[in-house]
């Protein structure tokens, strides 16, 4: 494709931009981008994946103070929470849950839940089973306790027995 200002060079940079609706494109060899005061606008942009984290879980770069920059620090592996907003990866499995009340609202937003939902390894899908299992029927038993359905209450209590029996747990 040729340069659209010059139409001799190929080009190189290509801008788009959406206004009311309305989408422009803009094809520009490399000379005549530098030129070009579209380019020399978007130039001056930086926006990269911190920048897009920051903006879903709500950090302001730069702005913390070093009492509160200590205060997300994961104790395993010592990445700051303004790490992960530069990098879009946590360092470790600690870093979930030292994180967790600054991760939690924008995961639920984003997906819908904070649950995983995915493959679980066959060395742990079992017993992993048995305690979502057994975490489901606890929050049963406070409901049917809280409504006074006392029956019912023992049959949840007596098949959380069950369950933990089967892991080991009593």
């Amino acid at each position: 494709m040729k340069c659209q200002k010059c139409q001799v060079r190929e080009a190189t940079n290509h801008i788009t931009e959406v206004v009311n609706g309305k989408k422009q494109e803009l094809h520009l060899c490399q000379e005549c981008a530098m030129l070009s005061p579209e380019f020399q606008a978007m130039k001056h942009m930086d926006f990269g994946i911190g920048d897009f984290l920051g903006g879903i879980f709500g950090a302001k770069p730069k702005t913390l103070n070093e009492t509160a920059a200590k205060a997300t620090i994961c104790p395993d592996c010592k990445m700051p929470f303004e790490e992960f907003l530069q990098k879009g990866r946590l360092g470790c499995g600690t870093c979930y849950s030292v994180f967790r009340n600054r991760l939690e609202r924008p995961l639920r937003q984003i997906h819908g839940t904070c649950e995983h939902v995915g493959k679980v390894p066959s060395r742990l899908g079992g017993a992993l089973k048995r305690d979502r299992e057994v975490a489901k029927l606890e929050a049963e038993l406070n409901g049917a306790v809280m409504r006074q359905e006392f029956e019912k209450a023992a049959e949840l209590r007596d098949r959380i027995k069950e369950l933990k029996a089967e892991k080991g747990e009593v």
